[in-house]
């Protein structure tokens, strides 16, 4: 008969255990506490980078302010009147303007540059065929509903540094031009068979002096 009963042996075997575990030291790290080394860790730790922060989710909060300088006051094509005649003229023409009935007529802007031989042949001027290189606008209005014989004497034109105004029995047109021009130069063309007038117009630009 056993001196040690199977109670006892189980006991005995719970003991031997304890043991087992207990062996091992507190200050030997467990492979769960050594860390794992890899081709990255090789050198000089990299600096930690901040976390960002996460942007709202309200598309408002994405708008940046605008940086942009604001732009200086453009010079006014036509100045307020300092005398007592630009006054009155300027009141008379805008009296006109606001009970004339006549209608408006019809227009076309084009534009058009002076090409010699030296500019088709050997490019010397370096024009290209952008506006930019047009010495010249050339502004056609149509006058198709007036009689025949209406000539060029009949017909009013003003011509200012931005503007063209046009009159005839039956039409009237005000024109802001897109560039500034030289009205002391330029010529005027009264078509009679297309009952049109061509107006050549000089053009005054800031970059002129580099297209041309």
């Amino acid at each position: 008969m056993s001196l040690l009963g199977g109670e006892n042996i189980r006991l005995l075997q719970k003991l031997f255990k304890a043991d087992d575990d207990g062996s091992s030291s507190d200050d030997e790290p467990t492979a769960q506490d050594v860390p794992q080394l890899g081709p990255g860790d090789i050198g000089e730790p990299a600096a930690q980078k901040p976390k960002s922060k996460k942007h709202p989710t309200d598309p408002a909060e994405h708008v940046k302010p605008c940086s942009y300088a604001p732009l200086a006051p453009d010079t006014q094509p036509n100045p307020e009147p300092s005398t007592l005649e630009q006054w009155e003229a300027q009141q008379l023409h805008q009296d006109r303007a606001l009970f004339d009935s006549r209608k408006q007529p019809d227009y076309r802007l084009s534009y058009r540059q002076t090409v010699a031989t030296e500019d088709i042949y050997l490019q010397m001027n370096c024009k290209t065929p952008a506006t930019a290189s047009c010495e010249s606008m050339v502004v056609e209005v149509f006058l198709t509903a007036e009689d025949d014989s209406v000539g060029i004497h009949q017909i009013e034109l003003e011509v200012q540094e931005q503007r063209v105004t046009v009159g005839s029995p039956r039409y009237r047109l005000e024109l802001t031009l897109p560039h500034r021009i030289n009205p002391d130069r330029g010529n005027a063309a009264w078509l009679s068979d297309q009952k049109t007038l061509r107006l050549t117009l000089v053009m005054v630009r800031e970059l002129d002096f580099v297209n041309f």
